[in-house]
C-alpha cells in the first residue's frame, strides 16, 4: 500500500482511504487500518514522540490536548488494534501537507506517565510502544527448527488443532514479547500445515518440493491480520504453495481470491470440527 521512506500528500491518503484529516490518530472506515501521524507540531501539546536508542521501538503519545488522556476513541483503537484486526501505519510529517511513510507497526506496550497538557497543567499522558512489524516476521527455518518440526509430526492433527486454537485466542496484553508471539504463531503454523497434508489449500496441487527434513514445502498465509507475522484464528489461515501465496498478495484480483480462499478454509475447518 505504501513504501517506507516515500513521501505522500496527506490529502491523497484520506481521499483514497478515509480517516480524519486533522487528527494524529486516524482510523479508516474503508480499510482495516489506523493511520498514525507524528511530527514536531505535537510538541506544543506535550507530545514527545520518537525512536528508542537502537530504533527497535517508536514511542508514540496518545491523543488529547487537555486533561488526562484516557483509553477512548483513537487511544483505544491503538491499544486494541490486534484484537480488532486493524493495521497500524505510521507516518512522519515532512513539510506542509506531506508525510513520509515510516512503516507498519504493532503496539507492544502502553503505559502512562505524568506530563503537561496544552495549558501547561499536569496530567496523565498515554505513551504507546510501537514495534516495526518486521521484527515479528517468522524467519526461514533453521536446521534446529526443522528437527523440531519433525518432532511435531508425532502429534495428532487433533492435538495440533487444539494447540492452534488455544494460541490464537486474542489477548489484551500488549506487553507480549517477540518470543511469546513467535511461539503462539508457530502453533498455528504447525496445525495449518498438518491440515493441508502436503497439498496447497489454494490451487489443490501438491507442494512444489520438500524441505531438507523431508516435509512438503508450503507457506503460511494469513487471509486477514496484520501481516504474515503472527497468530490468527486458523479458519483465517491457509497453507499455500509459493505461487498461490504471491497471488494472494499481489494479483489484480487478490481481494476476490482471498474471499474464495476463506470459504475453502471455512469448509475444511467445519470438517475438522466434526
Amino acid at each position: 500500500m505504501f513504501i517506507p521512506g516515500k513521501e505522500y500528500r496527506r490529502g491523497y491518503i484520506h481521499d483514497k482511504y478515509g480517516g480524519n484529516r486533522q487528527s494524529g490518530i486516524s482510523p479508516s472506515r474503508k480499510v482495516d487500518t489506523i493511520f498514525l501521524f507524528t511530527g514536531e507540531t505535537g510538541e506544543q501539546y506535550g507530545y514527545e514522540d520518537g525512536w528508542n536508542a537502537d530504533k527497535s521501538a517508536f514511542y508514540y503519545s496518545g491523543e488529547g490536548i487537555e486533561g488526562d488522556m484516557e483509553f477512548t476513541h483513537g487511544n483505544k483503537a491503538i491499544r486494541d488494534h490486534v484484537l480488532t484486526g486493524k493495521e497500524l501505519y505510521l507516518f512522519r510529517r515532512t513539510r506542509k501537507g506531506y508525510v513520509e511513510f515510516v512503516g507498519q507497526m504493532v503496539c507492544t506496550e502502553c503505559q502512562t506517565k505524568s506530563g503537561r497538557d496544552y495549558h501547561g497543567n499536569e496530567r496523565t499522558v498515554i505513551v504507546f510502544t510501537l514495534t516495526p512489524i518486521e521484527q515479528f516476521a517468522l524467519q526461514d527455518p533453521t536446521d534446529e527448527d526443522l528437527g523440531e518440526r519433525q518432532a511435531q509430526e508425532s502429534y495428532s492433527i487433533e492435538e495440533l488443532r487444539k494447540a492452534a486454537y488455544a494460541s490464537a485466542v486474542p489477548t489484551a496484553d500488549v506487553r507480549e514479547t517477540r518470543a511469546q508471539y513467535y511461539t503462539r504463531s508457530k502453533a498455528v503454523s504447525d496445525y495449518v500445515k498438518a491440515r493441508a497434508a502436503g497439498t496447497c489449500e489454494g490451487c489443490g496441487k501438491r507442494a512444489p518440493f520438500t524441505t531438507r527434513a523431508g516435509n512438503p514445502y508450503l507457506e503460511v498465509h494469513h487471509i486477514r491480520r496484520l501481516s504474515d507475522a503472527g497468530p490468527d484464528d486458523p479458519a483465517w489461515v491457509a497453507a499455500l504453495c509459493p505461487n498461490c501465496h504471491r497471488k494472494a498478495h499481489h494479483s489484480h484480483n487478490a481481494n476476490e481470491y482471498n474471499v474464495d480462499l476463506y470459504r475453502k478454509i471455512q469448509e475444511k475447518e467445519a470438517g475438522q470440527s466434526q
